[in-house]
């Protein structure tokens, strides 16, 4: 089954895709070489590659539906069970994604990794750096993760919390903790949420862990235009 790249919106996925939809292209153009659509879709797809890809030019949104307009070809183009093929979803999702491309993340992280052990000055003096962006405490620290919920909506918060392994505490004031026991809290940053676990695990042993990064735009999920 499918995965749509506003489901999976990151730059790893994204190239998955255009090198899938290429060589469904190539095969389609070398077996019917004549047809002009398969021409056309070829081409798009190897200058997709080479310009958003490879070359990291930039698009608007209007500037990528013009200059490669197999989008509304399948859409025009694609009827019956042809418009809900694998093929037709990527081709559309590619040409969405352009814009999107130079902003997403290389992958969804969600590997635990621990950032500090120690005496909490030492740790409020750390600055993390951390998919090329500098983190310090204070820019998380009064950021509970309850409060990230007025940021991507309740469906998404829920959903983040189930694919999590975060547990509810205390329901009167919405503390969730890690599997460590310490208070998770987050950042949004370039539109992405960074989630953070901090406390004191032992008296006077503070540690931090990032928790994972995932793309906000996973949780609230935008009705494309």
């Amino acid at each position: 089954m499918y995965t749509d790249l506003e489901d999976r919106l990151t730059k790893k996925y994204y190239r998955e895709i255009v090198e899938k939809a290429l060589a469904q292209a190539k095969e389609e153009y070398e077996q019917f070489p004549s047809n002009p659509m398969n021409i056309s879709f070829y081409h798009q797809l190897l200058d997709i590659k080479k310009t958003v890809i490879d070359d990291n030019v930039v698009y608007t949104e209007d500037e990528a539906y013009k200059k490669y307009p197999m989008a509304l070809m399948v859409v025009r183009n694609f009827l019956g069970d042809e418009a809900n093929t694998e093929y037709a979803y990527m081709l559309q999702d590619i040409v969405w994604g352009i814009s999107l491309y130079p902003a997403m993340i290389e992958k969804i992280e969600l590997i635990k990794q621990k950032l500090f052990d120690g005496d909490e000055e030492e740790c409020l003096k750390e600055v993390f750096e951390i998919e090329n962006q500098k983190i310090k405490l204070i820019d998380f620290y009064n950021n509970p993760l309850r409060g990230l919920k007025k940021e991507i909506g309740a469906k998404g918060f829920n959903t983040l919390i189930k694919e999590s392994k975060f547990s509810l505490i205390n329901s009167f004031i919405e503390k969730y903790v890690s599997e460590n026991g310490l208070e998770i809290n987050y950042l949004t940053k370039n539109e992405a949420i960074y989630l953070f676990s901090y406390g004191e695990y032992q008296p006077g042993r503070y540690m931090l862990f990032l928790e994972g990064i995932c793309l906000k735009k996973l949780f609230t999920k935008n009705e494309r235009s």
